[in-house]
């Protein structure tokens, strides 16, 4: 059949679907189905371009190598090593271009048509990272964080790939990077450039044997060096490693968020570490994990800023520390600022006071409030293959606007899975982390998931808090080491046109919480069974 022939077939069937629902809606007094109806028009639309859309050669399951991926530890340990001590490096650095406001970059985080070109900067967009060792022999980790909106599987190993003869020399046996999510940063995923020049040139150059240099939200040169500079900041990091002592915090947190989605389940505590060297000279380190939305600017900006995790940052470099920021399982929460935010603030000193807020926060916490971390740290990733029922998922990656590694499972061109990676880190006796590669619904680390009677597909989460998998408290890390949309629990994931539902646009499908949720106990328990080893 020829590819025009096949695409007009494709667009005809979508086409009558959305015929079908029309129709459909005037009969059904139900809105759940009246929904179901629609998304399933939507769907078949989206399969019947999917299907005629060309793709470049990918690497099948069978022969896949693992290429980039870093396991962690091979021995775990439960008590720190007789004399041992952390050692800690910190290192950033500005990935901005200096052609912002002439050069063609995207701001990443809005679907807008025509899209948001950077026009000027408020603050930086930047990337820091530390490099951390338990003085027990086994090997450094890296736990990074970008300022971004989001970055994939395929950019996490690209970087790893730079680093890979100074990882075996050093012993640096994991490289996690996550994301802050700050919607007004230079688009590192490449879904906020021109979509309707990227699916005319992009099948084009598919057609042609085209293997790079697609139409994309992503600007590769700004790519590649975020790559190098990543790099090279990590080794940075590693440089810098001092003894000292680590010590940790958590406090309420309620008054800083609010959940946009039922259950309204959020992450109700900040968490903070801070790093004090032995060296009186040396600037010690503070670390904050905070799960919600950094979201401040709005559809239609065009400035870049990192948003308040930048001044949250800020706020402990005006102490005299180095700082981070994590994301935690944000979802749909928001931030909270009444509390903390004078009423009548300007835009943008509100988001500036936020930050400095949140970092005055964990820094003013009593002393009694923090306890010491003892210098254990166990790190495991595992791969996960992710079954994509979205047909959004499979346009994209077709078209080559995102680069998430995905390989083939089957002969039929739906016969793809996503590769992406979970990590379980143990930090002390009693501190556990989640490293999950998407925008987690909180209630799967929390509890409190719809059941059946609630949920809208009208059965039970049959699977447990993940908090309650671990023995000590979990803290989760979102978005790290890739970037795959939403993960909502499959008895809630529902029609993307009924109220509420948003986030299943941009999910890779209704199985994605159940894979990852039980990869994660999965790990957890693989972990205890190393340590027994």
């Amino acid at each position: 059949m020829k590819k025009k022939t096949a695409f007009a077939l494709g667009v005809a069937a979508g086409a009558a679907g959305v015929i079908y629902a029309k129709k459909q809606l005037g009969k059904e007094e139900n809105q759940r189905i009246k929904y179901d109806v629609q998304n399933t028009a939507i769907q078949g639309l989206l399969k019947g371009i999917s299907t005629v859309l060309p793709d470049v050669p990918r690497e099948d399951v069978v022969t896949y190598g693992s290429e980039g991926f870093m396991e962690g530890h091979s021995v775990l340990i439960d008590k720190a090593a007789k004399g041992a001590k952390w050692k800690l490096g910190f290192a950033k650095v500005s990935v901005l271009p200096e052609d912002v406001g002439i050069g063609e970059y995207y701001i990443g985080g809005y679907l807008s048509m025509p899209p948001n070109i950077a026009e000027g900067v408020l603050d930086d967009q930047v990337f820091r990272c530390i490099c951390l060792d338990d003085g027990s022999g086994r090997g450094a980790a890296v736990f990074g964080v970008l300022d971004c909106v989001g970055i994939s599987g395929s950019d996490v190993r690209a970087i790893r790939g730079l680093l890979k003869g100074f990882a075996a020399e050093n012993n640096i046996v994991s490289i996690n990077i996550s994301a802050t999510h700050s919607h007004s940063c230079i688009d590192t995923q490449g879904l906020w450039g021109n979509l309707g020049k990227a699916f005319k040139e992009n099948v084009r150059g598919v057609l042609k044997g085209q293997t790079e240099g697609f139409v994309s939200g992503r600007n590769e040169k700004f790519m590649n060096e975020l790559h190098e500079k990543a790099a090279e900041t990590i080794k940075t990091a590693f440089y810098d490693m001092k003894a000292g002592t680590l010590y940790r915090a958590t406090a309420d947190a309620s008054h800083l968020v609010r959940d946009k989605r039922p259950p309204n389940v959020t992450v109700d505590e900040i968490t903070t570490l801070h790093f004090v060297p032995d060296d009186k000279e040396a600037k010690g380190t503070r670390v904050a994990f905070l799960a919600a939305h950094p979201v401040s600017f709005g559809d239609k900006n065009k400035t870049v800023s990192a948003d308040f995790p930048y001044y949250i940052c800020e706020g402990f470099e005006n102490m005299g520390d180095n700082g981070l920021y994590f994301q935690g399982p944000q979802a749909a929460v928001a931030t909270s600022r009444g509390s903390v935010v004078p009423a009548g603030t300007p835009f943008p000193e509100n988001i500036i006071e936020y930050g400095h807020a949140i970092a005055r926060y964990c820094a003013e916490l009593d002393k009694s409030q923090y306890e010491k971390v003892e210098p254990i740290l166990n790190v495991r990733t595992t791969e996960v293959f992710l079954p994509i029922s979205n047909y959004l998922f499979f346009v994209l990656a077709k078209l080559q606007v995102v680069n998430n590694l995905a390989v083939r499972v089957g002969k039929k061109k739906s016969d793809l899975r996503f590769i992406t990676e979970i990590g379980y880190v143990e930090l002390g006796k009693n501190m556990r982390f989640a490293l999950m590669p998407g925008e987690v619904m909180p209630e799967i680390f929390e509890g409190g998931a719809y059941q059946a009677d609630k949920a809208y597909n009208h059965y039970d989460w049959n699977y447990p808090a993940l908090k309650d998998v671990v023995e000590g408290t979990l803290f989760g890390i979102g978005l790290c080491n890739d970037s795959i949309g939403y993960v909502v629990p499959d008895n809630d994931f529902g029609s993307v046109t009924a109220p509420l539902h948003y986030e299943e646009s941009v999910s890779t499908g209704e199985k994605t919480a159940s894979t990852l949720v039980k990869a994660f106990i999965n790990l957890v328990e693989n972990a205890q069974e190393l340590k027994k080893a």
